[in-house]
This record gives C-alpha cells, sequence and structure tokens, in this order.
C-alpha cells in the first residue's frame, strides 16, 4: 500500500523551533571570523541600501512619500552592487540600522551578519520538519545536525553573503513544491517562496527545472495516446502556475533597481552573468582559470571536504531509497504518490551537476552547489535510520532471547544513538577544529589540509585570514605606518578597524610604498609574492599564520624602507622570524 508521511504534531514544531535558534545562538556565538571579500562590498551596499530607508523615514514625517519613490532616489540607493539581488543586502542594511545604529545591541559586523544566520536557523529547522514527516523524527533530527555541522558550510553560515540564505530559500522552495503535491494551498506558498528566493541569489532560476524534472518522472504514466492517436501529457501542478505568475511579480516588485528602465537594466543583469568572469582554481595541481572545467570537479571537492561518514552516506541512503521504492510499487497501489526519494535525489545531485557542466565558473568552491547539502544530509541520515532498524533488529533478537522482550526493545534506539553518533562527532569536531579557516578546510580522505597541500589543493580564498595577522600587526605596525592586505578589501579593512580589531592609525597602503605586505597563500596569488620579494628586498616573513601546519598568511616588511642596512634579516625591529 502506499506509504504516508506522518503528521506532524506541536511537538515537531517545537523541536524545529529549538533547533533552529540553537543554530543561530551558535552562530552568533562564534562570530570571530575574519570578513572575506564579498563581505566587504556587501558590507558597503547594505549600509548604501539602509540610507534609503533613513529617507524613506524622512520622507514619511515630510509628507512627501513619493519622493522616496522616484527615480533619483532609488538610483542613488540602489546602484550599489546592482550585480546581485538587493534582499539580502536590505535585510543586513535594516539589521545594522536596527540593532547597531538604533539599538546598539550589537557591533556593525555581527548586526550585518545577523540575518543569514536567521537564514541559517530557518534552513535547519525545515530540514528538520522535512524529515519528521517524510520519514520520522530521528530522520529529521540526524538530518538537521548533519546539515549544521560541514564544516565549510558551518563557516558559510557566519557570512553576510548570499550562499547560505539561498540554500535555504532552495531548501524552502522545494519543501514547499513537495507539500503542494498533497496540498493545493501549499501550491500558491511555492510561488510565493520562489519569488523570494529569486530576491536572494541566481541559482534559484535553475530550481524549476529541479522541481519539473521530478513532476515529468513523478506523472510518466500519464503521458500516452489518446483517441486518434493524440498524444495525452500530464497535468501541470498548481505549484508551477504559482511560480510561473508569483516568481516573477515578486522578484520585480523587491528590486526597486529594476523599476526604471526595467528592460536594459535586467537584460544586464542577465549579461553579467552569462559572461562571468573566471577566478583563478588550483585544483591537483592544475591552474583552472578558463573552460572547459573537469566534469568531476564539484563531486571530488565535496568529497574531500564534507564529513567522511556523510560522503559514503549520502549515496547509501539513495539506494537505501531507490530500494524502497522499487518494492513498494512492486505491490498493488503501493508506492510514494509524492515520489520522495526522487525529490531527496534530484535535490542532492543537480546543483553538482549545474557546477560539473565544463564551461560553469568554478571559483566559489563547495558554495556554489551548497543547496544540496540539505538533501545529502537527510539521505545520510536515511541510511543511519535503515542501518539502526538493521541493526537493532538482529540486536534485539538475542537481547530478547537473553534478557527478555523488554530489553530488546531499546536495541533499535541504542543502535541508532551509537550510529548517529559516531556520524556526528567528526563533523562536529572538524567545525570546532576548522572554525575561522573556513574554506582551507580538508578532511581525513585527502590527508587534512597538509594533505591538501601536498596534493596541490587551493588553500583558501576570499582573503579573510587577515584577521590572524590582526594582533600582531597592532603591537608591530607603527603608527600610520602602510599595510598592503592583498586580497582584503577597503571595505572589510574598514570594517575591522570599526570593530576595533584593527588600529585605526594603520593605513591601507599600496605595495611599492607600503612598509607590509600581506599574502595569502593561493596559487593565484604566487607571482604576487615574488614581486613582493624583489619590491621590498626580502623572502623572509615576519609573521605566518598557518592552519596544521599549512601557511595561509605571510606577512612581510619591506627591507628597503625599514631596514635598509640588513634587508635579508626578517626585519629589523623584530626578532627573526623563520622563512618557510
Amino acid at each position: 500500500m502506499e506509504e504516508r508521511a506522518r503528521r506532524l504534531t506541536g511537538w515537531d514544531h517545537a523541536a524545529a523551533w529549538a533547533l533552529g535558534l540553537g543554530f543561530v545562538v551558535l552562530l552568533m556565538s562564534t562570530m570571530g571570523l575574519g570578513f572575506v571579500r564579498d563581505e566587504g562590498f556587501y558590507f558597503n551596499a547594505s549600509e548604501v541600501y539602509s540610507g534609503w530607508f533613513r529617507e524613506l523615514g524622512a520622507n514619511l514625517e515630510a509628507g512627501r512619500l513619493g519622493a522616496s519613490f522616484e527615480q533619483a532616489s532609488i538610483d542613488r540607493y540602489f546602484h550599489a552592487n546592482r550585480e546581485h539581488p538587493p534582499l539580502p543586502k536590505v535585510l543586513f542594511g535594516l539589521s545594522w540600522l536596527i540593532f547597531h545604529e538604533g539599538l546598539g545591541w550589537m557591533s556593525p559586523s555581527t548586526a550585518m551578519r545577523f540575518p543569514a544566520t536567521l537564514f541559517a536557523g530557518a534552513l535547519i529547522g525545515m530540514v528538520y520538519l522535512f524529515g519528521a514527516e517524510a520519514f520520522g523524527r530521528r530522520v529529521g533530527l540526524l538530518g538537521a545536525l548533519a546539515t549544521a555541522f560541514m564544516p565549510r558550510p558551518f563557516f558559510h553560515a557566519h557570512l553576510a553573503c548570499f550562499d547560505y540564505p539561498v540554500a535555504a530559500m532552495w531548501f524552502a522552495v522545494s519543501w514547499a513544491y513537495w507539500k503542494s503535491l498533497r496540498s493545493g494551498g501549499w501550491a500558491w506558498a511555492t510561488g510565493a517562496l520562489f519569488g523570494v528566493a529569486l530576491g536572494v541569489k541566481h541559482n534559484i532560476f535553475f530550481l524549476p527545472a529541479v522541481l519539473g524534472l521530478h513532476a515529468l518522472v513523478a506523472r510518466w504514466r500519464d503521458v500516452g495516446l489518446l483517441p486518434g492517436r493524440q498524444l495525452r501529457l500530464p497535468s501541470v501542478p498548481q505549484a508551477f502556475v504559482a511560480m510561473a505568475v508569483l516568481g516573477p511579480l515578486l522578484w520585480y516588485a523587491l528590486w526597486p533597481w529594476h523599476w526604471f528602465d526595467t528592460f536594459n537594466r535586467i537584460r544586464w543583469y542577465f549579461d553579467f552573468h552569462l559572461k562571468h568572469v573566471h577566478y583563478f582554481q588550483y585544483y591537483f595541481g592544475q591552474n583552472l582559470y578558463k573552460p572547459p572545467f573537469p566534469v568531476e570537479f564539484p563531486f571530488v571537492m565535496s568529497a574531500v571536504t564534507m564529513p567522511e561518514l556523510m560522503v559514503a552516506g549520502g549515496p547509501l541512503g539513495g539506494v537505501v531509497l531507490a530500494v524502497r521504492a522499487w518494492r513498494g510499487r512492486r505491490q498493488a497501489g503501493g508506492g510514494d504518490a509524492r515520489w520522495t526519494g526522487l525529490w531527496l535525489a534530484l535535490g542532492a545531485l543537480v546543483p553538482f551537476v549545474i557546477i560539473a557542466a565544463p564551461s560553469t565558473p568554478i571559483f566559489g568552491g563547495i558554495k556554489h552547489w551548497m543547496p544540496a547539502m540539505p538533501f545529502v544530509a537527510l539521505l545520510g541520515a536515511v541510511a543511519v535510520d535503515a542501518g539502526a532498524a538493521a541493526l537493532g533488529g538482529w540486536a534485539r533478537e538475542r537481547a530478547s532471547a537473553r534478557w527478555g522482550a523488554g530489553v530488546g526493545a531499546w536495541s533499535e534506539r541504542a543502535a541508532w544513538v551509537l550510529l548517529a553518533g559516531w556520524v556526528m562527532a567528526p563533523a562536529v569536531a572538524a567545525c570546532i577544529h576548522s572554525h575561522g579557516y573556513g574554506t582551507a578546510h580538508y578532511n581525513t580522505l585527502i590527508g587534512g589540509p597538509r594533505g591538501a597541500a601536498d596534493a596541490k589543493m587551493m588553500r583558501q580564498f576570499w582573503g579573510y585570514s587577515s584577521v590572524h595577522s590582526l594582533p600582531w600587526v597592532n603591537a608591530t605596525v607603527g603608527r600610520g605606518r602602510g599595510v598592503f592586505f592583498q586580497n582584503t578589501n577597503f571595505d572589510a579593512y574598514k570594517m575591522y578597524q570599526a570593530e576595533g580589531m584593527l588600529r585605526r592609525d594603520v593605513v591601507y597602503g599600496r605595495m611599492p610604498s607600503s612598509d607590509f605586505g600581506m599574502i595569502h597563500h593561493q596559487m593565484a596569488a604566487r607571482s604576487l609574492e615574488v614581486e613582493i620579494w624583489q619590491t621590498y628586498g626580502t623572502r623572509n616573513p615576519a609573521f605566518v599564520a598557518d592552519y596544521d601546519g599549512v601557511p595561509v598568511l605571510s606577512v612581510y616588511p619591506n627591507a628597503r624602507l625599514l631596514c635598509p642596512k640588513a634587508p635579508e634579516a626578517a626585519w629589523c625591529g623584530e626578532v627573526a622570524a623563520p622563512a618557510r
């Protein structure tokens, strides 16, 4: 007979809120990591956008509200960072305006990052609710925890960027579509969520194709020939009608920049992303900077960065669901009418396939296919639950025979706790160990960060490692001296100063005239490091930050300026540091 999803209770919703809010609290209490390059741009744009809301309030008070909706006002504020949808930046700016400027409850960067943590918490709660409804509370709980404690996504969950928010919205739209297959009301919720998701990041444009493929496969039996040899096609799910109607309307309504000169501005937006520049990626010694890129790239990168047991758990969960579906459909009237296993498999696989296309830019690492991770985590949770059932059944027979049925009944629960702990303990440990280093994390399948360095893999990107040198910079660099921050942009530098992490008299310098220069160790900066050696007259860094012994940041002194009589010393004002 047909599989039926269990009914969610008040306890389930309470558990979802507890998991989501708990994750938000965890993220907010671990904010002491560096500002990535993109955050600098978004900090600036978000603050600019917040100016529109200030002006809106002033115009409302003055009785000229319409002035805020004229093109001059919209263009002045929403021109900034117009290559990306505005919703996350609007939320970052409002949070900054309310919680930092207004109430003083948060530091400027924490206020900017706060909305992204809310998206992260919402994702964890949704994963639990879907898992609990479709497969039971144990799958929901483990799926939520496995989603939360993936080391690289855990890093991204802290950031005032779009990658975790769009992963949350991808799951929200997908989940609403799955529920709409049983409830017409959820169809319009799917359309509304899709419109909001379009305002977060352009990844969402791929989602209708994913859901459409699911609908096509799930309804393939409705395809046939009518009398007269006319082709019979399956009916279109209501969710797609809602997405087609509400999606474009909400996307337009949520993006003020497109309210004027609409056609040209939307065309510019699509041209920007269709012709996006390719940044350097170092992959097993290959210098990847233009297509075609290796098809296996996203799969291999996930295999060497995800928690090790989840690398195997996701595919195993897919096998479990495939076997269940095959068995169910062999029975009369059996099977899952919503094809939940297929829904999970497509959600886990398609984001990888999009990046696997040889022409797709790959510079963002796992963040560009991060929408797949909740689905992978749920598949892993299904595998653990199935394994616990098998192990528990075996143990129950033996325990019942020896100590009685009462003891044997606990065997499956004990097996689940054992297996779930076995899966989660390394994942949590990896998040703790890699915290602050984010994109430098690799798992033991490649030998950790050292093994990845030996394999000639990308160590890091985004310039956030500057944060590890700031205590040294504050204690060492003279007043008014310049530092070349390399991959840390000016807006991130200003945020470090606003947070009190960097002295305000340290100058954002250029390489030839600066007293110190940073190098974020990634192969794309290799020629720049050589240029620093030649310009500064030394190969000896004054400071080195490392992750498990692998250098991620070096700070070089300008020996020609600081110590011209001994240029090969680490630098004349400090005890010589060992060369790398």
